[in-house]
């Protein structure tokens, strides 16, 4: 068994809906990628270290290592022009820019796996009273 939390998004996480106790159904391979099938079983609880997460890597990491070098660049783009060459300020804009898609896509994937793939939930019978 599984949980995840549903949240209401425009681009990003807006407000947290419910967390779900999620069951396997089955999955599809394509090779390139897998898709799996839940059925929800129950509801929990949010948690607010999830809520935190989530808002802190969406609002604030993912922004920032997104846009921040290319927004620094930016800011010294006069003075750089200036001691570099326009030609290669924008390369080094062009470099910088991929290399914080490539970081941003590496951290997602990293963030993805570890905090908002399902997680598993071990089960405990109570004890008889």
């Amino acid at each position: 068994m599984h949980f995840k939390t549903a949240w209401i998004s425009i681009l990003l996480p807006l407000f947290p809906i419910a967390r779900y106790y999620l069951q396997e159904v089955g999955s599809l391979s394509t090779g390139m990628s897998t898709t799996t099938r839940y059925t929800i079983v129950g509801r929990s609880r949010i948690v607010g270290a999830e809520v935190v997460r989530t808002y802190l890597y969406c609002w604030l990491v993912a922004p920032l290592v997104g846009a921040g070098p290319a927004a620094l660049l930016l800011s010294q783009a006069d003075e750089l022009a200036d001691s570099i060459g326009v030609f290669a300020l924008i390369a080094l804009f062009l470099v910088t820019l991929a290399a914080s898609v490539a970081l941003l896509t590496f951290g997602t994937n990293l963030v993805r796996k570890r905090f908002f793939t399902p997680r598993t939930v071990i089960l405990r019978n109570e004890p008889n009273r």
